[in-house]
């Protein structure tokens, strides 16, 4: 697949998700009858977990399919890559499995200890996974929009990143999951994170229109979902509160992290 193709089959299922995100919530608030609809679907066994599997899942299908169709037409790097993906994926989608609280591995090996640490290593894995998100995803390319021509020109970046280094959409998609959480107004941590959120995204904002040759009907609509999807999270933060909205983001993660990966295969089979 080109990074054409690429973009508009992410930014239509982006665009999916997010509408049926923000369709769950407002029913939620509004209708009687689904106050508990969200609370159900974002539990740890919930649809958004089994989503989040299921993409895995298919991540791990396409690579093992590139590898049977295309070996012998593009270079070991190509390969490679493909090998990469399957570890990845494979390796994220065993340890959703073996994270879930209805795994019988987890009884009679580690039982005590999973129940007696659960939410201190919950915690402890939520902190990592947003860092890295946070750093290499949102971080490194705000910096990298606002320094191009200095990285552009660089050689380590044009051998070693440039095809490693995520697209605006894919950051707007990591950024839109980043910003998936209950932001307790009184609480100092949770300010911080409305902070980042919200300077993160008036700074794409300012990246995105000013662009204005490179810029696509996709980047905008994917950043208008980023804005109206924050702003719903924020206003309905009491809603919130009663959910565990860490699997949201999760799904949305897998969405920009397969996006991500197939950008990194794209150009290197023009490579």
């Amino acid at each position: 697949m080109t990074k054409q193709k690429n973009e508009f089959i992410f930014s239509l299922i982006f665009f999916f998700f997010s509408s049926f995100f923000f369709t769950i919530i407002l029913s939620s608030l509004f209708i009687g009858n689904f106050e508990d609809l969200l609370s159900i679907i974002v539990r740890q066994d919930g649809l958004f977990v089994k989503l989040l599997r299921i993409a895995l899942f298919i991540g791990i299908c396409i690579c093992i399919y590139c590898i049977q169709v295309n070996r012998s037409k593009y270079p070991k790097k190509y390969t490679s890559i493909l090998l990469f993906g399957i570890l990845l994926f494979s390796s994220l989608l065993l340890i959703s499995i073996l994270s879930s609280p209805n795994y019988s591995g987890i009884d009679g090996v580690l039982n005590m200890y999973y129940l007696d640490n659960h939410l201190a290593i919950n915690s402890a894995k939520e902190m990592i996974i947003d860092s890295v998100v946070f750093i290499y995803f949102i971080t490194i390319p705000m910096l990298g929009f606002f320094y191009k021509r200095k990285l552009f020109d660089n050689y380590f970046y044009k051998t070693y990143i440039k095809e490693m280094a995520p697209s605006l959409n894919i950051s707007i998609i990591f950024l839109f999951g980043y910003s998936i959480r209950v932001y307790d107004f009184n609480s100092a941590a949770s300010m911080i994170d409305f902070v980042l959120s919200l300077f993160s995204i008036l700074i794409f904002m300012k990246i995105t229109f000013s662009l204005r040759d490179a810029i696509t009907l996709h980047s905008v609509i994917n950043l208008l979902i980023l804005v109206i999807g924050f702003a719903i999270i924020v206003l309905c933060w009491k809603l919130l509160q009663t959910c565990n909205l860490y699997y949201a983001s999760l799904l949305f993660y897998a969405i920009g992290l397969l996006y991500w990966f197939f950008n990194i295969l794209a150009e290197s089979m023009r490579s």
